[in-house]
């Protein structure tokens, strides 16, 4: 299936390809037809592509002199008798260049090096000491978490194409970052898109985390295939990606997604998501002494404001604790209560229930499931995200790899260039 180009379709026009832009097709069609293979000869790249003989020699020529493409060396099938001369084989170089993606959040930063094929080499993740961290010094973190990423992915910085960086804020068209300050100070004062470039020289793509967790979602997640989803980033802060008509929704200053009118919502009052409200009503619950099960934490099970976490709350409600299940009874009612608002006033036919949220899908995707009806006439399919906390990462390696895409090989839209999973091998489904 090929993958939803991020935002980059267009009309076909009528007039017949130029000589440039057909030999950027055919490109394309034999990058993609070696996707997954060991290697084709002409003739399984002739069947595969549609092209003719000297056509497939000409771009796997073009493409071993870009680096992409090598030839194998065959043996004849008489070979045995030395008569027949042996057919051309080719095989792509996946590692002839790779991407990085980058989820810069509010705890933490995480950076992911992957190849041409958007499969994930290595992923390096590193909390930040406190949430609200100066820009300057969140910055230096991202540097180096991406070199520890590269360093162990074993891939040189000049290597690297293109990245995409996912940031917790809406972002315009020039990639400018609106972050309120209260939130993540000093970013919005910061061009993001240059900040990797006075170490790396790279050109980065910065967008909004939400948009890029959608993008993912639909690449190699559960919304595969699906052209009306939502993409609900439900861990400490919320936050919507939104794709319409298989199309992604940014608004005039990236802010679609954004989801701060819940602050006017009776019921919700705020964009306080699953984990922040387990730490809070815990915390709440706990401070009136009625939420024993919370005394036997040990230091590492608690914040740095000395909260249980929200995983603790989740595990004490999975062994049958009373107040944790009231705590995910009340999470359950707004969480209800957001969906239905979204699912309202964009009618998606799927809303995915992502980041750390995705982890306790257990407990609140059956009861959520049963409430929507009483709430919205229009009650969606809800799964939650089959990436979990990866799905940043995974829209800005597609991101990524659809820039170097289209540099490559031109807009091409009815080919892929990376089909395979870019989904971690830590317990993770393979697509």
């Amino acid at each position: 299936m090929p993958h939803p180009r991020t935002d980059r379709s267009r009309p076909v026009s009528g007039a017949a390809p130029s000589s440039a832009a057909m030999r950027q097709h055919n490109a394309a069609a034999v990058w993609a037809a070696l996707d997954g293979t060991d290697g084709l000869t002409g003739t399984e790249l002739m069947a595969a592509c549609s092209l003719s003989r000297p056509t497939v020699h000409a771009v796997c020529d073009d493409l071993i002199a870009r680096g992409l493409v090598v030839e194998i060396e065959t043996r004849s099938p008489h070979s045995d008798t030395g008569a027949g001369r042996p057919a051309r084989q080719y095989a792509s170089r996946d590692d002839a260049a790779h991407v990085v993606g980058i989820d810069l959040g509010a705890k933490k930063v995480s950076a992911v090096v992957a190849d041409l094929r958007g499969r994930v080499r290595a992923r390096e993740s590193t909390s930040f000491r406190d949430e609200r961290v100066p820009a300057v010094e969140r910055v230096a973190i991202v540097r180096e978490t991406v070199r520890a990423a590269l360093a162990a992915a074993g891939v040189d910085s000049h290597g690297v194409l293109c990245v995409a960086m996912g940031v917790p804020s809406p972002v315009d068209a020039r990639g400018h970052v609106t972050a309120a300050e209260h939130y993540l100070p000093g970013l919005a004062e910061l061009d993001l898109r240059a900040v990797l470039a006075d170490d790396f020289g790279w050109t980065t793509i910065v967008e909004n985390d939400a948009n890029l967790a959608v993008i993912g979602e639909r690449w190699l997640g559960v919304a595969q295939g699906v052209e009306d989803v939502v993409e609900l980033l439900a861990g400490y802060r919320l936050g919507a990606g939104v794709v319409l008509g298989g199309r992604l929704l940014r608004g005039s200053g990236g802010a679609a997604g954004e989801l701060t009118f819940l602050n006017l919502v009776e019921g919700v009052g705020n964009t306080d998501a699953v984990a922040e409200l387990a730490e809070v009503l815990a915390h709440e619950a706990e401070t009136d002494g009625r939420f024993p099960a919370m005394e036997q934490l040990g230091p590492d099970a608690r914040d740095e404001r000395g909260r249980p976490h929200a995983r603790a709350v989740f595990d004490a409600a999975r062994r049958g604790d009373l107040v944790a299940h009231e705590i995910v009874d009340r999470i359950v009612d707004r969480m209800a209560r957001v969906v239905a608002i979204i699912s309202t006033f964009l009618n998606p036919s799927l809303v995915v229930i992502g980041g750390g949220a995705a982890l306790v899908g257990d407990l609140i995707l059956p009861p959520l499931r049963s409430a929507l009806p009483a709430l919205t006439d229009t009650p969606p399919q809800l799964e939650a995200s089959s990436l979990g906390d990866h799905a940043v990462t995974a829209g800005a390696v597609r991101c990524a790899l659809d820039d170097v895409e289209t540099r490559l090989f031109g807009d091409t839209p009815a080919l892929t260039l990376a089909t395979h999973s870019a989904l971690p091998s830590e317990g993770l489904p393979a697509r």
